[in-house]
């Protein structure tokens, strides 16, 4: 597996592990509908900055760009489909965001599940379909490559310390909702 493949295999990881304590979120009896608000307006934060802006962000503008190069279909093709599915979790992400702005708590565990479903539904094809794919047509070199490409995306979108910040939250919520 070359080392651009495995970047975004360990963020699918990161992004699988928030969608399991989002559901736990979304499960709690937290009498104190502020504070599941503030993790729920937090987990939208990171779904903006980390999943869409960083990880489909190095998904669409390096890795399916390279694909589509080595002869990989994207209209009616696995690429097409992705970026389908890119937009469509983006939806998910504007409905969970209004909804959050309105303090409607049903209205974003709604799109919450929407979401949550269509990612592991995403990832599952991405790490099982896509990433075979690109580990076969892709080499060493490229991969490298990429992977480089990825960090000095992360670093534009997401700057200097928002990883940590971010990996942060994760923590606080993984101890918040009991989420090993």
């Amino acid at each position: 597996m070359g080392k651009a493949i495995q970047d975004l295999r360990k963020e699918h990881d990161a992004i699988l592990y928030v969608l399991r304590i989002l559901g736990k979120m979304m499960q709690s009896d937290n009498s104190n509908s502020e504070t599941l608000l503030r993790y729920y307006g937090e987990v939208v934060y990171f779904l903006k900055i980390f999943a869409d802006k960083c990880h489909h962000g190095k998904e669409e503008n390096y890795l399916f760009k390279e694909l589509i190069n080595k002869g990989i279909p994207n209209e009616g093709g696995p690429v097409g489909v992705m970026l389908h599915e890119h937009d469509q979790g983006r939806e998910y992400i504007a409905q969970m965001s209004r909804s959050f702005d309105e303090n409607n708590i049903e209205g974003f565990n709604n799109a919450a599940i929407l979401y949550s479903d269509l990612l592991r539904q995403h990832i599952e094809k991405e790490n099982n379909v896509l990433f075979m794919i690109a580990d076969r047509v892709i080499n060493e070199q490229e991969q490298n490559r990429l992977f480089e490409q990825f960090e000095q995306h992360e670093e534009n979108v997401i700057g200097q310390g928002i990883h940590g910040k971010l990996h942060a939250m994760i923590d606080i919520w993984a101890e918040s909702f009991d989420v090993e």
